[in-house]
Order: C-alpha cells, then sequence, then structure tokens
C-alpha cells in the first residue's frame, strides 16, 4: 500500500509531467486494487489464490503454452457511452486500436527497433488476439460495438455505475466501456483517463473504463489536445493491470511488481526520458537503470513499446486461471458462442442495431406533428418496419417518419431492421412524452399544489426519465411541509449525473400580470463535493423549447447546514424546508404554459419538493371595469432618453416601474394624479447599464400593462 509520502510525491510527479507533456497517464487502477483487498473478501482469496498459481506456473515453466501454439484469442465487446458526437467514436477508430493490441502484444510494431538494447533480452511476446465479437449474449449478429445513450457518461460520480448501462458476461467477452469523461472516487475533479479491474472482482464489474478519446490513434485520439496521443497505448497499459500486473514500480517507493526481469524503480517515470534512466538508483537498478519503455510505466505513448517475459508469464496465468473466468474466454466453446473462432471474419453481414434520433426523449403536445429518424448503426438494412401502436404516422417504412398522438400520456414504439437473413427488433420504452394543451379547470391562477390527490399528480404531471433507470420523481407520503405528501427523488441512492425531470399541467396566464412561481425545497448534501444540480423551465410551445428560470447546484441548493450521511427524509413543517420565489415576468410567460423541474444528480442526498404555488395578478375582473391601458415606447432601442405614452381612462394617480430581467427595480416614476388620456413622460435612462428592461404601468396598486425596450449606448 502506498504510503503518505508516496503518494504526494506520485502526484507531484504527474503535476509536473503535465507542464512539460499533456500526455500524463492517469491511470486508477491500483487504487481501486488497494479498495477491493480492503473491502472485498472474495476479492482478496481469489488474488491470492491466483498468485499461488501464478508461482506454480513460474516454477514450472512447462505447464505454460508454448510459444508456437495457437495464439489466445480474447472476444471484445465495446460499449461506447456517449451524450455527444464526440463521444460516440468512430467503429474506425475502435477497429483501430484492436489492430494496435494485436500487433503490441505479439510485439510486431515497427518502433520495437527503439527499445533500449540492454532492455532486449528480456523482451517478451504474449501470443494474444484480441477479436471483436460477431455474436452477442443473445446469439444474434453484432459487430462487438454497443452504443448507448447516457448522461454517466459525463464524469459519472462513482466511475463504476457506467458498467450497470451495458453489459456482456464477462466469462465470455473482454468488456470495455468507452466514455466521455471519467471521475476517479478518490478525486475532486474529472480528469480521470482509464482503469481496468484485476481479476477476483464482482463479474458485472469485470473490464476495464477508458476515455473515447484515448481508442486507438485516428479520430478523436488523434486530436484530442488536452491529452495528447497516446498511440493507442493506454489502454495496453490497462489491459496488463486486467491481466494482474502492477506498475514497474510496485506502486511504492522502490515497491515489488511481482516480475523479477524489470528493474526496480523508485516510482513512475513520465515524459519520455533518455536511456539510462535513473541507473544505479536507490533500488539497485544498475546499469541500465528503469525500464521507462515497459507499457506499465507512466511514459508517453510514443516511448512505450514492450512487456517483459516475466510479465508474459504473469498474463499467461492469468488467462489460464479461472478466477472470473479468464481461463473460459478462449475456450472453443466461448470462441463459438460469441462468434470469434476461425475462420473469423469481420464485419460480418448483420441487420443494423435499431436506434433513433432525438437520442433524448421526445416532448410534445397533443396533435404535434413528431419527426423520429432511423438512427441505426453496426450493420446493413434491407427494410425497416416502424410500430407505433395506434398513433398516426406518415410511414411505417421510411427512414424519417412523423408521428402524431390524439391522447396526452406516455409513449414507446419499436424499430426492426431486416438485412438477409437478420433481423433486429429494439423497444424504445417511454421515449415519447405527449403534455395536454388545453387548461383544466382545475388549475386557474391562483393555483396552489401540495400533492394530496394522488390521481391529480398521475394524471396531470408527466415524469421523464431522461436514463430511463429506476430512480425518477415520484409523489411520497414520508413528509411534507404541509398536509401529508411532496413529491421527491430518492437520490441518496441514484447513479450520478442521470437527470430526471417533472413537468407540470398547463396553466393560462394570458390574463395574469406579475406571475410568481414559488415551492417549498428540500435538499441535503452527503459530502462538500457533491454537486446536486436543480433547474426550473418554462415552455409557452408545449416543450417543444424551454426557458430557464432558476438554478441552483451544490451549497447553493442545500436547505440544511449539515451533511447527511445516510439517507435523510426532513420534517413536516421544519426548518429542513426553504421557500424558493422566482419572478416569471422578466422571461415574459404568456399564453398555455408548462413548467419543468430538472435534477441532475451529483452525488448527494435526497431532494423533496411541497407546495408549488403559482400566482399574480388577474387582470380579467380589471379589464370588466375599466379600459385598458396601452403602453407604448420610443425609440427602441434607446440611448439616454425614453418616451413613454400610454392611454388610459382613469384619472387615478398611477407609477411607472423599470425593471431588469431579475425583476429588480431600478427606477420608479411617481406619476400622481397626472395620468389622463394619451400621456406622454420622458424618462431619463442614461445611468441604467445596456441591456434589455420592462416597464410597468400601474394604477390602484395593479399592472395594467407591461413593455419591453433595450438600452444601447450612442454610437
Amino acid at each position: 500500500m502506498k504510503n503518505k509520502f508516496f503518494t504526494t510525491f506520485l502526484f507531484s510527479g504527474l503535476l509536473f509531467s503535465g507542464v512539460v507533456a499533456q500526455n500524463a497517464f492517469n491511470c486508477n487502477s491500483h487504487e481501486q486494487y488497494q479498495k477491493q483487498m480492503q473491502q472485498d473478501a472474495s476479492f482478496k482469496k481469489n488474488q491470492e489464490q491466483l498468485e499461488q498459481e501464478t508461482k506454480a506456473l513460474i516454477a514450472n515453466m512447462a505447464m505454460a503454452k508454448p510459444a508456437a501454439a495457437a495464439p489466445y484469442i480474447i472476444p471484445v465487446v465495446f460499449h461506447v457511452i456517449y451524450t455527444t458526437a464526440y463521444g460516440n467514436i468512430s467503429d474506425a477508430q475502435i477497429i483501430d486500436q484492436v489492430a494496435i493490441l494485436n500487433k503490441e502484444f505479439n510485439r510486431q510494431q515497427a518502433d520495437t527497433l527503439l527499445t533500449p538494447s540492454a532492455f532486449l533480452p528480456v523482451a517478451g511476446k504474449f501470443n494474444v488476439e484480441f477479436r471483436l465479437a460477431t455474436l452477442d449474449p443473445n446469439g444474434n449478429c453484432t459487430n462487438g460495438i454497443n452504443r448507448v445513450y447516457s448522461t454517466l457518461s459525463n464524469c459519472s460520480v462513482n466511475e463504476n455505475d457506467v458498467k450497470a448501462v451495458s453489459y456482456w458476461p464477462s466469462n465470455m467477452y473482454l468488456n470495455i466501456w468507452l466514455t466521455q469523461s471519467m471521475h476517479y472516487s478518490n478525486s475532486t475533479d474529472c480528469g480521470g483517463g482509464g482503469y481496468a479491474t484485476f481479476p477476483g472482482g464482482a463479474a458485472t464489474n469485470d473490464g476495464i473504463n477508458i476515455r473515447g478519446d484515448l481508442i486507438g490513434n485516428i479520430g478523436t485520439a488523434a486530436t484530442n489536445s488536452g491529452w495528447g496521443n497516446f498511440k493507442g497505448r493506454y489502454l495496453i497499459h490497462e489491459l496488463g493491470h486486467w491481466f494482474n500486473l502492477r506498475h514497474i514500480w510496485g506502486d511504492a517507493i522502490c515497491g515489488n511488481d511481482q516480475v523479477a526481469d524489470t528493474p526496480p524503480a523508485v516510482s513512475s517515470n513520465s515524459s519520455c526520458p533518455v536511456f539510462p534512466r535513473n541507473p544505479f538508483n536507490s533500488c539497485g537498478s544498475g546499469a541500465s537503470g528503469e525500464m521507462f519503455t515497459n507499457y506499465m510505466d507512466y511514459t508517453n505513448g510514443p516511448c512505450l513499446n514492450m512487456f517483459t517475459a516475466g510479465q508474459v508469464t504473469r498474463m499467461t496465468a492469468a488467462l489460464s486461471s479461472s478466477i472470473s473466468g479468464r481461463n473460459n474466454l478462449w475456450s472453443t466453446s466461448n470462441l463459438n458462442a460469441t462468434g470469434t473462432n476461425n475462420p473469423y471474419t469481420y464485419p460480418v453481414a448483420c441487420a443494423s442495431e435499431p436506434d433513433v434520433l432525438p437520442l433524448t426523449p421526445i416532448i410534445a403536445c397533443v396533435d404535434d406533428s413528431v419527426l423520429i429518424t432511423d438512427n441505426s448503426y453496426g450493420g446493413s438494412v434491407s427494410s425497416r418496419v416502424w410500430n407505433f401502436g395506434n398513433a398516426g404516422a406518415s410511414s411505417l417504412s421510411n427512414g424519417a417518419v412523423k408521428v402524431k398522438y390524439s391522447a396526452p400520456g406516455v409513449y414507446s414504439f419499436t424499430l426492426t431492421n431486416n438485412y438477409l437473413s437478420s433481423s433486429k427488433t429494439r423497444v424504445f420504452s417511454n421515449k415519447v412524452y405527449i403534455l395536454p394543451n388545453v387548461t383544466s379547470a382545475s388549475y386557474v391562477v391562483p393555483f396552489t399544489d401540495s400533492f394530496e390527490d394522488v390521481n391529480a399528480y398521475l394524471n396531470d404531471w408527466t415524469v421523464v426519465d431522461r436514463d430511463n433507470d429506476a430512480v425518477s420523481w415520484e409523489i411520497t407520503a414520508s413528509t411534507a411541509y404541509t398536509d401529508f405528501n411532496s413529491i421527491y427523488i430518492a437520490n441518496f441512492d441514484n447513479r450520478a449525473p442521470t437527470v430526471d425531470e417533472i413537468i407540470s399541467p398547463p396553466y393560462n396566464l394570458s390574463a395574469v400580470e406579475n406571475p410568481t412561481l414559488t415551492f417549498m425545497l428540500h435538499s441535503a448534501r452527503r459530502t462538500t463535493t457533491d454537486n446536486d444540480q436543480l433547474q426550473v423551465f418554462i415552455s409557452n410551445n408545449c416543450g417543444a423549447t424551454w426557458n430557464s428560470i432558476y438554478f441552483k447546484s451544490g451549497s447553493a441548493l442545500k436547505t440544511i447546514l449539515a451533511n447527511q450521511a445516510s439517507s435523510y427524509t426532513p420534517a413536516v413543517t421544519s426548518a429542513d424546508w426553504r421557500l424558493e420565489k422566482i419572478n416569471i415576468q422578466p422571461f415574459m410567460a404568456t399564453g398555455i404554459v408548462h413548467f419543468k423541474f430538472a435534477f441532475t444528480g451529483g452525488g448527494g442526498n435526497n431532494i423533496f419538493i411541497d407546495d408549488i404555488n403559482l400566482d399574480g395578478i388577474n387582470t380579467t375582473g380589471l379589464k370588466s371595469i375599466q379600459a385598458p391601458a396601452l403602453l407604448r415606447v420610443f425609440p427602441n432601442p434607446a440611448n439616454n432618453y425614453l418616451n413613454v405614452k400610454w392611454s388610459a381612462h382613469s384619472k387615478a394617480g398611477g407609477d411607472i416601474d423599470v425593471v431588469d430581467v431579475l425583476g429588480r427595480s431600478c427606477l420608479q416614476i411617481k406619476n400622481g394624479s397626472a395620468l389622463m388620456k394619451e400621456n406622454t413622460t420622458v424618462i431619463d435612462i442614461a445611468g441604467l447599464e445596456n441591456g434589455v428592461y420592462f416597464i410597468n404601468l400601474r394604477q390602484n396598486g395593479q399592472v395594467l400593462s407591461t413593455t419591453k425596450f433595450v438600452k444601447q449606448s450612442a454610437e
């Protein structure tokens, strides 16, 4: 186990190497290994057993597979977990990575010439071949590349959570999960590059997590200026761990990597040193110094080019062992089951994997035309069949179709792709969310919803689970600010950063001035580093577009001071709750609107909302007893002075109030009894900052009219 001094030393070295070369390793495999050894008794037992098997193999090399024998064939699946096109790397980039693996493990790459002559006698070839699977766990045709949209691709709080998004049996396939960014549980940032599991742990975690832009030598790996180009060797390093290799410095000052022919090293090396590196070091390296060209060091990609014969023996022992099913991977029966047996043909003629655009859930209103496009991958299509149930569709066979739904609700559909003799069908569960576009008589302003009517909640509110997982907004009777019920997300058990949304029923604000949205909030943190986020949006086009009207995260979101290490539920009507108020007027919400509460889990505790209130001045009654006021401003945009003109049929006193986009009053004009028919006044706005403002015309304390103007500097 690394001591405190070494940890500081190593991190300092990494920071230094980041200055001289951006592509410094940030491997987390040893930290994962240490955590498992301390917390998982079965993993520790399996590791001890594997070490005994490895020692036996070393003692009796006759047990090892002869070098001239057929290679160990490893079936591989790449799970591409992404949210943007950058993360959804190409098939070609993945195929390039596989080609690199097969060359370099067998020591067939051109730059073996760069291996220092002193290290050549111990350089080893590992007779292994990685093959992309052509049959999936269900026996269906595949190209060994599985693409899944998920927000967990971006800095998942628990680095293992992404594995549950897509997993194939690890005793049949080497699972490699590609993400867009990576957070390590022992870190405070998202600067992780990758890590591997050592043999002996839980099957569902077995494999390698790595950033997609560190894969291969082309595509995003070649243009990744932030990390530099590892030439596909970052994955080789992680595969070394998966084959039970330690770092060459043994993860301690002068540590033991359990391999006899790797010279002892003080610690990790960075950049690309000149031979000899650190000769006659304090660990006893000898004249040749440290083996900085070894894949299990931290030097730059172009500098790495070798495993030793001793490392090859350890990797052979891992593949020969039943620990984690490594010995089943290359068995004849498994090669047949995964489509990687000889003669191996890649790619095979498959029907493509069904997928659609948009990637995110589709939100629309009743009778809106929803466009859905075929975005299938990994094969070919000779014909396709859509099934939208009772919804009306423009076509059931075209690549792009328009669909209309006649009733509110959450809808699923299927897409079937056919090619030659193969066919693939995918169900897109809870993909389309159709909102009502007519205001219910029950939802008029002022309105309060404390979620006591469970049926109203189920019928009128729409829960959007963007990651289609088990955790989302739901009603609960466990606590409330008032009465008995509230809505909440069981975020303590949530994977992060998953996004969950809840959309309100429609409200008609066309006859409401100064609308205000308030709600009672409870949110707790687990640690000072978690970063839960809550955002509120408004839409006046039935979810086609949304405008943000509220955002809080981290410490600003929490409503109680102390962190809560266990799942936390606030007491009823307690100080754990806080009133949140949103002035909607600056966002000029008119007509029929929906509100959306969007929560992004950041590793914190549970979140609760109660008593959602929508209030304002209903102008319907005012307009029935007096004529409306017409408010106009000119010029618009204005520089130093603004003319304000109105027609008002009441001789009562009134005011003009100028507010900014945050609803803050910036300027007030008190007109007393001066409001007469066709009044005009001039306002000095030279002191206002450039930007958008709103003018409210008030009479008897009521806002009669509002208009917008732009303040800009004179040219």
